[in-house]
């Protein structure tokens, strides 16, 4: 595993404050980073008060009793992807996910309600998360006129456009400690290599670490399970006041393979290698969990935030102009959006 410094950190303020042409710089950045499907964004416009707050909810959301979690469990339509899905309820390459998860959505979803605790058991809850979900939706909408205008798209192409019902969802984790011999062994697994399916991902992460990102060209076949069974993989370490954006299947096949869908995975975190005592070893709001401290033996809870961007369902897919020519053809065919999330979504669960 190498280190972090090859993933770009961009200062996303002169594109929401600056003038036309910090805004065109700005683009023409986190164009190239998304070259590589990964970058860190500081200065993004969601205050980190609210991201420490939304963490807060998170522990209290997962400290609530089996009973009471288990009354909220995502119903047994596969195409709902709303509610609670516990320990283990999830899979990826028939590998299952020893984390546990809530979602929610934009509350205009119709297709999608969301599932929420009661007022009484876990007030507050609700109408955080639906603010902290219109917050997210405001920074997806402006990262898509951001690479819209890197590749001076029409306004009939304009990639927010494509996302007018925002039709998006934030999932609340949590991994829950566990010896660490288990992930070592592989016999248990917190998320294997895997890609997303959308168009972006926004993630924040609290300070225990453990998310990794394949290094190109470092296996014999680039699939998620290639880059498993004998890739590189580089660690993306949490950056305070920072969110990791990551390019979805959907995007990549927009950008005609510009932008990188790269394969991820959790596992493990260095975190494990701090000294006891140290400053790092301290409790921040967006660290620890209900497993309390750890040991050489123990790999400590983690808590992360990541909000998934998808198209509206009836988009098509396809190659946007000036990211193909008779020199670069189109790599695939149009793709309905929604035929194909819903394949991937019902592959998810167990």
């Amino acid at each position: 595993m190498s280190s972090d410094s090859e993933i770009p950190l961009i200062d996303f303020d002169p594109f929401l404050h600056g003038s036309a042409s910090d805004r065109s710089r700005t683009a023409s950045a986190i164009d190239a980073a998304l070259s590589t499907g990964f970058v860190y964004l500081r200065n993004h416009g969601i205050d980190q008060r609210k991201v420490d707050e939304c963490f807060h909810w998170s522990k209290r959301f997962f400290a609530l009793s089996a009973s009471e979690k288990n009354a909220l469990q995502r119903p047994a339509s596969r195409s709902h992807h709303r509610g609670y899905s516990g320990v283990g309820d999830e899979k990826v390459r028939e590998r299952v996910c020893m984390k546990e998860s809530f979602d929610s959505g934009n509350p205009e979803d119709v297709e999608q309600p969301n599932i929420w605790p009661s007022e009484e058991l876990l007030p507050g809850f609700r109408e955080f998360m639906d603010a902290f979900f219109e917050e997210c939706t405001q920074l997806i909408h402006t990262l898509l006129d951001c690479l819209s205008l890197a590749l001076n798209l029409p306004s009939s192409h304009s990639l927010t456009a494509y996302h007018a019902h925002s039709l998006f969802n934030t999932s609340l984790i949590h991994y829950p400690s566990l010896p660490t011999h288990l992930l070592r062994s592989g016999s248990h697994t917190r998320i294997p290599a895997h890609s997303d399916f959308g168009t972006l991902t926004l993630l924040f992460q609290d300070d225990v670490g453990g998310l990794e990102i394949a290094e190109p060209n470092s296996a014999p076949t680039e699939t998620s399970a290639g880059f498993e069974k004998s890739g590189r993989f580089r660690h993306v370490a949490p950056k305070p006041g920072t969110v990791v954006v990551n390019v979805g299947y959907l995007l990549m096949r927009w950008s005609n393979g510009r932008w990188k869908n790269t394969v991820h995975r959790v596992v493990e975190p260095p975190s494990l290698l701090r000294e006891p005592g140290s400053a790092n070893e301290l409790e921040s709001p967006r660290s620890g969990g209900l497993s309390g401290g750890h040991s050489d033996d123990t790999t400590p809870a983690r808590y992360s935030i990541p909000f998934f961007a998808a198209p509206d369902p009836e988009t098509v897919v396809e190659a946007l102009p000036g990211c193909w020519s008779e020199e670069a053809p189109k790599w695939w065919k149009p793709l309905n959006a929604g035929e194909y999330l819903r394949r991937k979504r019902e592959g998810v669960y167990v």
